[in-house]
């Protein structure tokens, strides 16, 4: 008996697997039932999504087809027409290069002046043959850039702008930039990204301008005013003055410019600048005539210099390399200029103290 009740017990604990099992089975078929459901309506999807984004390509390529040729208005007031996107663009100028990088276009840049040397990829393009060099920003070559078969030009309107009936004479598109202004290295952006059909990196790099001005000018609006000179040279102190972007930055900056009273690029005498008194002294130079050491001793000593609030308090700040380059060229890096500008003329306000010699490791400063 107790075998038979054990035999019986094992005959039920059987059945009972069987039914658990085809109930698994069931559950993992109707699982795999709508699993398989749901893959099928997602493929669907996936296929309309596909059906749709086809469609839409065809749509921007008969929008991209039509948008040429584009008329514009350079700097100089030429009216050029851009007969179709360009694939080859010559530079002559760095801040024309970087503009050309930041708006994604390395890939069709084929010349650029012997000055131009940012970004990275640029230099290496350059090394690899990808990009010829067509002279200097004042000694462009007309002929070289020829060579290059470019389908646009793109040239600094006031140091080049002697060179366009040569260029032209070659047949070439020629478009010239102008920056007097920060509304006009704006434009600048705006233009190149509209003759090259990359209008949302346009929008991109004139949004990231537009922040760092509204973060920096927010930040030092608490501050009282810093007097400021800058300087590109020594001597004579080359000097930027009223109605330069330069001039611009250093008010937004929470500075006042000591050379603010002449308009343009103004050699400012010794004696101005000791009646003047400013409290902060900027040189800026991509190639110091110097080492940073003769220049701060030359500033020191010029006469009366001794008792300028900048050389007596240790604010005179020499920027070259990169960190020259952000203020000098009106290109993309003018967001990292208005952050170096604050940070000098206002440490206070950035709770941040650059050095007094500032270079390529400026960013690591900036905190980027």
């Amino acid at each position: 008996m107790p075998k038979i009740k054990t035999i019986g017990a094992l005959a039920v604990i059987a059945l009972a697997i069987s039914l658990v099992t085809a109930a698994l089975v069931f559950s993992n078929n109707s699982t795999l039932s709508a699993l398989d459901s749901r893959l099928i309506a997602m493929n669907s999807t996936l296929n309309n999504l596909k059906g749709e984004l086809s469609s839409l390509q065809d749509e921007l390529n008969i929008v991209r087809a039509s948008y040429y040729p584009l008329v514009i208005e350079d700097a100089l007031g030429r009216v050029v027409t851009i007969k179709s996107e360009p694939t080859r663009i010559v530079s002559g100028a760095p801040s024309i290069t970087e503009t050309l990088f930041a708006l994604g276009l390395s890939s069709r840049v084929v010349g650029a002046d012997s000055y131009s040397n940012y970004p990275s990829e640029f230099l290496q393009l350059k090394a690899q043959g990808k990009i010829a060099i067509v002279g200097g920003v004042t000694t462009l070559d007309p002929e070289k850039v020829a060579a290059q078969k470019p389908d646009l030009v793109v040239i600094d309107a006031s140091l080049q702008g002697k060179f366009i009936p040569a260029l032209e004479s070659l047949g070439l598109t020629v478009v010239a930039l102008d920056t007097k202004s920060i509304e006009s290295a704006k434009s600048n952006f705006q233009l190149l990204a509209k003759i090259t059909y990359k209008l949302s990196e346009g929008v991109r790099i004139v949004d990231r301008l537009n922040t760092a001005i509204q973060n920096v000018s927010g930040k030092v609006s608490g501050s009282s005013p810093t007097k400021v000179l800058f300087v590109v040279w020594h001597d004579p102190m080359y000097a930027a003055g009223n109605g330069t972007y330069l001039g611009e930055l250093i008010s937004i900056a929470g500075g006042v410019n000591i050379a603010g009273n002449r308009t343009g690029w103004v050699v400012v005498n010794p004696e101005q600048v000791v009646a003047a008194n400013p409290d902060v002294l900027i040189m800026s130079s991509m190639s110091l005539p110097m080492n940073p050491e003769q220049i701060f001793a030359y500033f020191r000593s010029l006469p009366g210099f001794e008792n300028v609030n900048a050389v007596r308090n240790n604010r005179v700040y020499i920027l070259t390399e990169d960190a020259s380059n952000a203020l000098e060229r009106a290109g993309p890096r003018l967001v990292d200029g208005v952050y170096i500008l604050g940070y000098i003329l206002h440490p206070e306000a950035f709770k941040v103290q650059l050095p007094n010699v500032l270079a390529g490791n400026y960013t690591s400063y900036l905190g980027r």
